[in-house]
């Protein structure tokens, strides 16, 4: 049960990052309640697994989904 709720946490996650390609770490955390070291980390997943990649640094940075 537990990994069916973390895949559709990826999914949302990666909804997010398609209608906004600017979209931070704080903001996904702030909107699904979560804290940002949990979003940092299935973000580490979703790039190691080449789901993601982000492009550019800072203000500049614009994730991709792949």
């Amino acid at each position: 049960m537990m990994r069916r709720l973390k895949q559709d946490f990826f999914k949302l996650i990666i909804k997010e990052m398609k209608e906004n390609n600017t979209v931070t770490e704080i903001s996904l955390a702030a909107k699904f309640k979560v804290s940002e070291r949990t979003i940092r980390r299935y973000i580490k997943i979703l790039k190691d697994e080449g789901k993601i990649s982000l492009d550019g640094y800072g203000e500049k940075r614009i994730w991709k989904v792949l």
